[in-house]
């Protein structure tokens, strides 16, 4: 029974550990070694070659430990214009993207226009590697089945 308890108490342990930059960069080399990503202690850039070679930005992760929580932001082929009819038309098509969106969400960066796909979530009771990889694709799967639409953006 003793054993038992103390088994109990490192499992629940284990699973309120906190959420750090290093945990997050084992599950990305975990994922593979075909994934490429630079790192700032808890930032994170991933990115994809392209066929020159030449190395592309696709997904930016920030993990909070202090706030628990962590960031998962996809970048789009979208660009938001600055005035007229057609930001108009932009802004209206986001609101439907989030609209028929659950889990994920669009925006623009008001600065540059840049439309971005996001998903947010709390790190306060741990982290598992499968739940992480899945956040990864469903975020990435979201900006996928929507390219076409973002594209027109």
């Amino acid at each position: 029974m003793k054993n038992v308890m103390l088994v109990l108490l490192g499992i629940t342990a284990l699973s309120f550990a906190e959420v750090s930059g290093d945990m997050v960069a084992g599950y990305l080399d975990r994922i593979g070694e075909d994934l490429a990503y630079e790192r700032e202690e808890n930032e994170f850039i991933l990115l994809v070659s392209t066929a020159d070679s030449s190395q592309v930005p696709y997904m930016y992760i920030l993990v909070d430990p202090e706030m628990d929580g962590c960031l998962l932001v996809a970048l789009t082929p979208g660009i938001v214009p600055e005035s007229g009819a057609e930001r108009t038309a932009a802004l209206e098509t986001l609101a439907q993207l989030n609209w028929n969106n659950t889990w994920v969400k669009f925006t623009n960066d008001p600065e540059t226009g840049e439309v971005t796909a996001m998903y947010t979530f709390t790190t306060e009771n741990g982290l598992g590697y499968e739940s992480f990889t899945i956040m990864i694709n469903l975020l990435l799967g979201t900006v996928d089945e929507n390219w076409e639409i973002l594209s027109t953006i």
